[in-house]
């Protein structure tokens, strides 16, 4: 079956106050992925351009284990007290499910109802500003 016009991607039903802060959490989460990727390349003793092809999840929880066998008693505290915590608001914001809400416009919720529940254009901002801070307080 064909794709169906370049229209349709104009006309799809959302909110246009939330996609340009949509953008910046992909792309702050995809910043935060290259930095751990960047770690667990410089355990491996690999250049930081090697082919990576763990999810975020997956990359933080391989780096927790070599920090843990490395000694690297700062790189395990940032996966608990904050890498973790990064992968949950992005994973949150990303399989987030869209619906129609009270006051008529589409919107994005979280799939276990956590909180915010819907995401607000604040609510997206704050999820970039934290895995800005992931990115920033890795150590190396």
């Amino acid at each position: 079956m064909p794709l169906p016009p370049d229209s349709y991607v104009d006309s799809m039903p959302c909110d246009d106050t939330l996609l340009t802060e949509l953008g910046r959490v992909t792309w702050a989460a995809a910043r935060l992925h290259a930095g751990v990727r960047d770690a667990i390349n410089r355990h491996n003793g690999q250049p930081s351009d090697e082919p990576f092809t763990q999810t975020l999840g997956q990359a933080v929880a391989t780096l927790e284990t070599q920090a843990k066998n490395e000694g690297r008693d700062d790189q395990v505290e940032w996966v608990t007290q904050i890498g973790r915590p990064a992968v949950r608001l992005r994973n949150a914001v990303t399989h987030a499910v869209t619906y129609t809400a009270k006051d008529g416009r589409q919107a994005i919720g979280t799939v276990d109802h956590s909180s915010p529940g819907r995401f607000l254009r604040e609510d997206l901002r704050d999820v970039t500003l934290y895995l800005i801070h992931a990115s920033m307080t890795l150590p190396s």
